[in-house]
């Protein structure tokens, strides 16, 4: 059989329609999920850079403070050696002395270099702290209101979709239940799309499928056009239908 004739043509060309916009409104559904994720996702990657600076910055205070409890003990080191050189009498014990002085007093110079060093690193790492909170802040806001709308829109189409439904439901009841059936079997068998309107080209005229893509023969053509008719598509065996022959358009 490569039509099929039925009054109800045009109430099952309009079911194909409610089952299209009900998988359109399945795939925002199934998205937005995956939307919000990615939108957390990516604040996450913000915040943890913003927490490694602030780790950072936390370590060269770290550092910071420990080379100045090191000066501290050097200088501690300078003074005791100081006032041992006023005890002793032995002229090597007061060269060693001496000696001792000199290391401290090298490494405190050492120790407060390093201190000077960190403190323009300590600067630098400040500055952008604050400003990697100041930008993890508004990102924050931004992903907030952005993930609120999501979740919004989600709710939104969660009613649609029970609404249409419904009125897909009451459609289909009303439906042949052999033809639904046949219609029904092609539209799993072809990722949802059983019922496809013929393309026509306005330049030649010629018909195609709009399932599938591929051109009417001349007698395909000719069935096209007859009313409350469909024509099965040679290739796809989809169901197609004329829209100006079903719909008068």
């Amino acid at each position: 059989m490569e039509t099929l004739h039925t009054p109800e043509a045009r109430a099952l060309a309009d079911l194909q329609k409610k089952d299209l916009a009900i998988d359109a409104l399945k795939a925002r559904a199934a998205a937005i999920p995956l939307k919000i994720k990615g939108v957390n996702a990516a604040f996450a990657g913000k915040k943890a850079a913003m927490l490694a600076a602030r780790e950072a910055f936390l370590s060269l205070q770290s550092r910071k403070k420990d080379l100045e409890l090191r000066i501290a003990e050097a200088e501690e080191g300078i003074r005791k050696h100081q006032l041992q050189l006023n005890q002793v009498k032995d002229n090597a014990a007061f060269k060693a002395l001496l000696t001792e002085i000199e290391g401290d007093k090298a490494a405190k110079d050492e120790l407060e270099t390093g201190v000077l060093t960190l403190l323009e690193e300590i600067d630098k790492a400040s500055v952008q702290d604050k400003a990697l909170q100041a930008e993890v802040k508004v990102v924050e806001d931004a992903k907030n209101i952005e993930v609120a709308g999501l979740e919004a829109s989600g709710k939104e189409t969660a009613a649609a979709l029970e609404a249409a439904a419904a009125v897909r439901a009451a459609a289909a009841a009303a439906i042949d239940a052999g033809l639904l059936e046949k219609y029904e079997a092609i539209r799993a068998a072809r990722a949802g799309l059983a019922v496809a309107p013929v393309h026509e080209e306005q330049a030649t005229g010629k018909l195609t499928c709009s399932g599938c893509h591929m051109g009417l023969t001349p007698q395909k053509a000719v069935d096209i056009k007859k009313p409350e008719t469909f024509t099965f598509c040679p290739d796809c065996r989809r169901l197609m239908y004329s829209e100006k022959t079903l719909y008068g358009q």
